[in-house]
């Protein structure tokens, strides 16, 4: 099959129609008979089937003399297997048949008219992770549609006066909310009332249909358009608030390999196959797309370009982003960037197991490199916090064998020297955190390698590790609930747990307001000072230095040069209390400003408690003293 022939044709795949005909178009050449049936409705018997044509380019096409929208359809292949069309933008409850839609008729009111948010820079962006049920199907959300894209598009809920949903969002600061998979996945059934069902839940890195809306999250799933509806609502929402959507795609790999639609139509075609005939593996699921194939590269650009278009989108996040190769990476982040200069890239420089893309194909590690796109910071995440579900702990638990590694990652993961070597050319090309929806989540991690501690001493680690992510360079990324620590009963891997132990209880926010009060004044203080969001290596490496020697307790320590001083930054990992004299601050300062100085003035800007609103300047006689666990920051002036 000439696969640049395909791609060069005009053809439009899937179904559109018009008030004079309908027409479907689907890529299967290997395949000698299709059959298009057309369905009255989404659950009716009744039904009619016409041959197709086949064409030149290895599609099957047939045209139809009348209207069919909001009928249903599936593909009938070789008269013995039935399957929905893979491009489709429209479904039946449970994806069982592909529907004919008109996508104006899913526009809420307003839509067309909603402004976006004011773009901002990669590096002043504080990204949010949420799966929708788990932000709205707890009993303390209180929504009459819980576990819906409705439900989280409500505006004004509380809890003992205390916001919720996206008024929530706004309050705590994030300028971009990740929405996990909001695509079509498989392993969910949609109907209403099995919605809250315990075992009825997946993250949804199930994918089943690229370019259509997961019906669980709709109140009604069983007309196809209600679900658009109420993901564009939810949307302009969040727009509304000055909030960015990010949407999770899984274009790695499809839920179901020899079975899916794709595989059935076009057998070979759209995975990675072995040369034994058996499909690749790299996704750790079964199978794997074949991302450098024109047809399925033109295939992922098209759907990505697709969700901007219809749906607005301010982002991707891509699963197991080392699957795709670097090519068709550079492809969509060029076409993205023609239709929205400032959408946000980011995605997993890993596999999930090994794969036939050639290793120097793979989207991992240093190929973001000056490429438009960010990756997720494992190793900053490791060296802050310990290994992702055992016992090994990192920096903040008192692990100073990690100290190198926190600075790589608080330096922006740049080529800093020699002793901190990290993989990007800029700031915004790491995505910084301590927990994504993986793994245990950070209260979990400290519950297991930190046994028997107090709540204050729990709250004391979290905010330690925050204070570390939040006042480094890069891109911030927390998980929901990190900032009330949420916890998920120490389970690690909950795609498919209960949804009593996904769902967010949203009483953790007033049990721990004060460690809330304290992230909220982190995300702002960071906002506030543009010290600690510089993206340019050459300039973190001329105004970010570390303290080599902070005495006999060895703290974390830097210093990053601001108008007529600097900024020093304090990181004390210790049980106790650590003095930094100063005589180091002075030495430290003239080496770096190549200068004597005769005065430090030093002002606390924030502190264990937060931002520090009502301060003066000060000199203690022999140096700064800082608690055990926690993080400072300071204003020096040099006279």
């Amino acid at each position: 099959m000439d696969y640049k022939k395909h791609i060069a044709s005009e053809s439009v795949f899937g179904a559109s129609c018009s008030k004079e005909m309908t027409t479907f178009r689907v890529f299967s050449p290997t395949r000698t008979d299709i059959r298009l049936r057309i369905y009255e409705d989404h659950s009716s018997l009744r039904k009619t089937e016409y041959a197709m044509n086949r064409d030149h380019d290895g599609s099957f096409s047939i045209t139809m003399e009348e209207d069919l929208k909001g009928k249903f359809y599936t593909y009938i292949v070789d008269g013995r297997l039935e399957v929905t069309d893979p491009y489709s933008v429209a479904l039946s409850c449970n994806s069982k048949r592909s529907a004919i839609i008109d996508l104006s008729d899913t526009d809420p009111e307003g839509w067309k008219e909603h402004r976006l948010p004011a773009p901002i820079e990669p590096v002043d962006s504080v990204l949010y992770e949420v799966h929708v049920k788990d932000f709205t199907a707890h009993e303390s959300f209180g929504s009459k549609h819980p576990g819906t894209f409705r439900a989280f598009a409500e505006r004004g809920r509380t809890l003992n006066g205390r916001s919720l949903g996206i008024d929530h969002l706004v309050d705590l600061g994030v300028t971009h909310v990740h929405l996990m998979p909001v695509n079509d996945f498989l392993t969910v059934r949609e109907e209403p009332q099995l919605r809250l069902r315990d075992d009825n839940y997946n993250w949804g890195y199930d994918p089943e249909h690229y370019n259509a809306v997961e019906g669980s999250y709709s109140t009604d799933p069983y007309d196809p358009r209600v679900r658009i509806r109420e993901l564009k609502a939810l949307i302009m929402a969040l727009h509304k608030a000055g909030l960015r959507v990010v949407i999770d795609v899984v274009y790695n790999h499809t839920y179901r390999a020899k079975d899916s639609n794709f595989h059935i139509l076009a057998p070979g075609h759209w995975h990675r196959m072995r040369q034994d005939g058996t499909f690749s593996d790299g996704a750790g699921c079964g199978n794997e797309l074949a991302t450098e194939k024109p047809l399925v590269r033109e295939f992922i650009v098209e759907s990505l370009e697709y969700w901007v278009n219809e749906f607005k989108i301010d982002g991707f996040r891509f699963d197991l982003m080392a699957l795709i190769d670097i090519d068709t990476m550079e492809l969509a982040v060029d076409r993205l960037r023609r239709i929205r200069p400032d959408i946000l890239i980011y995605g997993e420089p890993w596999t999930g197991g090994i794969t036939t893309l050639p290793s120097n194909k793979t989207t991992s590690r240093g190929t973001q490199s000056r490429k438009g796109f960010a990756i997720f910071n494992d190793s900053f995440r490791n060296a802050i916090k310990g290994d992702n579900d055992g016992r090994h702990n990192g920096f903040a638990q008192g692990n100073l064998d990690e100290r190198r590694g926190v600075e790589t990652g608080i330096a922006g993961s740049i080529f800093y020297d020699e002793g901190r070597i990290g993989f990007a050319s800029r700031a915004r090309e790491t995505i910084n955190y301590a927990n994504s929806h993986d793994n245990l989540i950070l209260q979990d991690k400290l519950l297991k390698t930190l046994p028997g501690k107090t709540r204050d001493e729990y709250i004391k680690y979290n905010k330690l590790i925050h204070g570390i992510l939040f006042l480094s360079q890069g891109i911030p990324f927390i998980h929901a609930g990190n900032e009330f620590l949420r916890t998920k009963g120490g389970h690690h891997n909950t795609y498919n747990a209960p949804l009593s132990i996904n769902a967010i209880d949203w009483t953790l926010k007033e049990k721990n307001l004060d460690f809330y009060s304290y992230l909220k004044d982190l995300i702002a203080f960071r906002k506030l000072r543009p010290e600690f969001r510089i993206d340019d290596g050459d300039e973190i490496r001329d105004r970010l230095h570390f303290l080599e020697n902070t005495g006999n307790c060895h703290m974390l320590s830097y210093t990053i040069k601001s108008n007529g001083g600097c900024i020093l930054v304090i990181h004390n990992a210790n049980q106790n209390e650590c003095l930094l004299p100063h005589a180091v601050m002075r030495r430290h300062i003239e080496a770096k400003r190549k200068r004597n100085i005769e005065e430090i003035k030093i002002r606390c800007l924030f502190d264990e408690n937060g931002i520090v609103r009502e301060n003066g300047e000060f000199n203690h006689p022999h140096g700064i003293s800082v608690p055990g666990i926690t993080t400072y920051v300071y204003e020096l002036k040099i006279e």
